[in-house]
């Protein structure tokens, strides 16, 4: 898991080959304001989905295998948590068409606060709950994942 914010995306752009198309991307979808939907940016290896809600108090730990998550937040206050995918317990089976499982709770997870112009990257070996209202305090949340194919 890399917890940082947007002016510091250069530092990342070589740790996948496919970070700095989606840090490209995210500059490009913040400056244009692009709208709510899905994009393609490389096919099935790099693309990314626009996302409005509001957060909750309640979200379950996520895992994936083929994708890293890229999680920004254009506008709100969101929390995830994050632990390592092995420490956990499957609670609905992997997925591969959704590239998702589903895991009960973590016992010791690492919390992150994120806010505009700041992101989290979860690797498959990171469980992720993201989604969450700060201090118990609903949000509506502005946010892009760009989901980067691991290979």
């Amino acid at each position: 898991m890399i917890i940082d914010n947007l002016n510091n995306s250069h530092k990342y752009r070589e740790v996948h080959k496919g970070f700095a198309e989606a840090f490209d991307f995210i500059k490009k979808a913040v400056e244009e304001k692009l709208p709510v939907g899905r994009y393609e940016i490389d096919g099935d290896r790099v693309f990314s989905f626009i996302q409005e809600y509001t957060s909750k108090l309640e979200s379950s730990f996520e895992g994936h295998r083929k994708y890293i998550d890229i999680q920004f937040i254009i506008e709100g206050t969101e929390v995830i948590y994050a632990c390592d995918i092995s420490t956990l317990t499957v609670s609905e089976e992997y997925s591969a068409e959704r590239d998702v499982m589903f895991l009960e709770e973590c016992e010791k997870a690492s919390m992150a606060v994120l806010q505009s112009g700041e992101y989290g990257i979860f690797f498959p070996w990171d469980a992720h709950k993201p989604g969450l209202c700060f201090g118990g305090n609903p949000d509506t949340v502005r946010k892009i994942v760009v989901k980067v194919r691991t290979d």
